[in-house]
C-alpha cells in the first residue's frame, strides 16, 4: 500500500489531480515511475520531455503520511492534498495549491511565486528570493507567528511586520524565513 509520495519535477507544466487510480501522463512520458517500500517516486527527466505537459493523478481521499516534492524551472499546479507531513522545495518555479491539509508543512522557495491554501498545525515557511502567499484556514484560537526578515518583507493579514516578529498568541505555528523575498500570510 502507497503511504508516501516522493515527485522530482523539472522543466515543464505540471499537475497533480484526483482520480481513481495512481498513474502519470506525459506529453511525451520522460519520468521515472516506481513504487518501493510503501512510497510512490515519480522522477522527470529534464534532458528529455523539457517544457512538456504532465499530469500526475492520485486516488479520491487517498491520505499520505508523508509527500515531498522537488520542483525547479516550471509549473506546478496541486489539488487538495491530505497528509500528515508535507515538505515542498521549489526554485526558479511558480506553484499553486489548492489546500494542503497537514500537521506538518514545509516550503522551500527560491526565485519562486507561490500561492498555497494551507490547513497545516506547525508551518516552516523559507524564502529566499520571490514571492510567497499563503492563506491558512481561520481558527478562533488562532496562529503563534514567528519571523524574520532581511531585504524583504512579510505581512500578516496586509500589514507588513518588523523585522524580526514573534506573536505567541494561538495554539497553530507559523515559521518564517525571509531573505530577499517577500511572503503574504492570511491567517
Amino acid at each position: 500500500m502507497i503511504k508516501s509520495m516522493k515527485i522530482k519535477l523539472s522543466g515543464g507544466e505540471f499537475e497533480i489531480v484526483r482520480g481513481t487510480d495512481f498513474s502519470v501522463t506525459s506529453d511525451n512520458l520522460a519520468h521515472l515511475i516506481y513504487e518501493e517500500k510503501g512510497v510512490w517516486h515519480v522522477i522527470s527527466d529534464p534532458c528529455k520531455g523539457k517544457y512538456a505537459k504532465t499530469v500526475i493523478t492520485l486516488p479520491y481521499q487517498h491520505v499520505f503520511s508523508n509527500i515531498y516534492i522537488e520542483m525547479s524551472d516550471g509549473t506546478l499546479n496541486i489539488c487538495d492534498i491530505i497528509c500528515d507531513n508535507f515538505e515542498i522545495r521549489i526554485s526558479g518555479a511558480s506553484l499553486v495549491a489548492q489546500t494542503i491539509h497537514s500537521q506538518n508543512l514545509y516550503l522551500s522557495a527560491s526565485k519562486a511565486d507561490v500561492h498555497i491554501n494551507a490547513d497545516s498545525v506547525m508551518t516552516d515557511i523559507d524564502c529566499g528570493y520571490g514571492c510567497v502567499t499563503m492563506n491558512f484556514k481561520s481558527y478562533s484560537f488562532g496562529y503563534k507567528i514567528s519571523s524574520k526578515c532581511g531585504m524583504g518583507n512579510v505581512s500578516l493579514n496586509s500589514v507588513v511586520l518588523p523585522k524580526r516578529y514573534v506573536s505567541d498568541k494561538g495554539e497553530r505555528r507559523i515559521n518564517v524565513i525571509c531573505g530577499m523575498g517577500n511572503v503574504n500570510i492570511n491567517a
